[in-house]
């Protein structure tokens, strides 16, 4: 089968593609034709992690990145019991194995559900990773109706999913963002955005919001907590907040990194069909060494609304 290898790190590359065998579902795990995945930051960090720390890497190599998935299920293992060959699938690989940038993967049963017929697999494909991080984010902070959510990059991959899903869920959602996406997150459903690079968010917000969803880290995660009312709650899904400032200020503060749940994918999929949650797609790269060096250059550039799509068949 056709895969994009990686064995040295670095967003940029090098990648190349690859014969690799196809691969033998264990008695969990069922075999998927691939249709479609995306970029994620998992992707390419995963072996710089182990090469910044001087680990070898556990698996073999080359590497074949990739944590969503969207296909047709080709063969299962002998203990599968709620899926056979011929559904079609989507769902989220754990970040330390990979193996969607090829034509066919493996995944764990527990890790995928049903893709509904009138979900398309590039949609699908976009789905898992930042619409899981951007649900368990919400439910990790219990966003209700009462509260003022301040969301990170509304126009980004997990930000753009954590406005609308904010929404739904009755919240006053505010959000930041860079240059001109003003009009892209107001039509996603955000009450208030705050052009960062202009404004300062912490001066306009004061001490008046309930929740903050960061999907930025660094200096915005840190000055997140100048915005939070007493009590307030600060879940980031791009790095660890301070417990030490969290804890002066009695704020409860988590770090999140998604996990696939089918419940949760089902329901991201049912509110897409439905009209109800609109992933945003920007560019679609074709499964190739130059179409993924493109995709990687494009998300590093972070010059992108929404999610980048890998497009298989």
């Amino acid at each position: 089968m056709k895969a994009i290898s990686r064995n040295e790190p670095g967003p940029a590359g090098p990648l190349t593609e690859i014969q690799a065998p196809l691969p033998v579902p264990g008695r969990q795990e069922v075999l998927i034709e691939m249709h479609a995945t995306s970029v994620n930051p998992a992707d390419y960090r995963f072996l710089d992690s182990f090469t910044a720390s001087g680990s070898n890497h556990p698996s073999a190599c080359p590497l074949i990145p990739g944590i969503d998935f969207a296909g047709i299920i080709v063969s299962t293992g002998s203990g599968v019991s709620r899926f056979k060959p011929g559904d079609e699938v989507f769902g989220l690989k754990p970040d330390t194995e990979g193996g969607t940038y090829a034509e066919y993967t493996l995944a764990g049963e527990n890790e995928l559900a049903l893709k509904p017929r009138g979900l398309s697999f590039d949609t699908a494909g976009v789905l898992p990773a930042a619409g899981l991080a951007a649900w368990q984010a919400l439910a990790c902070a219990q966003v209700s109706s009462r509260d003022r959510v301040l969301v990170h990059n509304g126009a980004g991959s997990i930000g753009s999913f954590a406005v609308q899903l904010a929404k739904l869920r009755g919240a006053t959602v505010i959000t930041t963002v860079s240059g001109d996406e003003l009009d892209l997150v107001w039509g996603i459903g955000a009450d208030q955005a705050i052009n960062c690079c202009e404004q300062n968010f912490a001066g306009i917000l004061g001490q008046s919001i309930d929740v903050v969803i960061d999907t930025s880290g660094g200096r915005i995660l840190n000055e997140s907590f100048a915005v939070l009312s007493p009590g307030g709650r600060l879940v980031s899904a791009a790095g660890l907040p301070d417990p030490v400032k969290a804890a002066q200020q009695g704020i409860t503060s988590a770090f999140i990194t998604p996990a696939s749940v089918p419940f949760q994918l089902a329901e991201l999929a049912r509110l897409t069909v439905e009209g109800r949650l609109k992933p945003l797609i920007s560019h679609t790269f074709p499964l190739t060494e130059e179409g993924v060096r493109s995709a990687y250059l494009l998300y590093e550039s972070g010059q992108v609304q929404g999610k980048i799509a890998i497009k298989i068949r």
